[in-house]
């Protein structure tokens, strides 16, 4: 995935989706901004199309541990046929405020 530095162009958002049949899944993952940590990382899951996800919010202290999550969630998506199908991005999410 990407770097914990903060660098330019870190995700804030991405979504996989498992479309093979019978499945029609999709999951996400976003990171709320603010600019302190603690930082929070929404999850969410469900079937395609249906009115309510599930979701559970987790609070996460340091750039170190968002990215780790982060990378941990994409590598198991993968693992279970999820396909990487959107990524929005935000310059510097990772940054420490001074």
């Amino acid at each position: 995935m990407h770097s914990p530095d903060g660098s330019p162009g870190d995700p804030i958002y991405l979504r996989w989706e498992n479309t093979a049949p019978p499945h029609r899944k999709f999951y996400e993952v976003e990171l709320e901004l603010s600019l302190f940590y603690p930082k929070l990382l929404v999850r969410r899951w469900g079937r395609i199309g249906t009115r309510r996800a599930r979701s559970i919010k987790l609070v996460l202290e340091d750039a170190e541990t968002v990215w780790r999550e982060v990378r941990e969630i994409s590598r198991l998506r993968g693992q279970h046929g999820y396909g990487l199908v959107r990524e929005a991005r935000e310059a510097a999410i990772g940054a420490e405020a001074a």
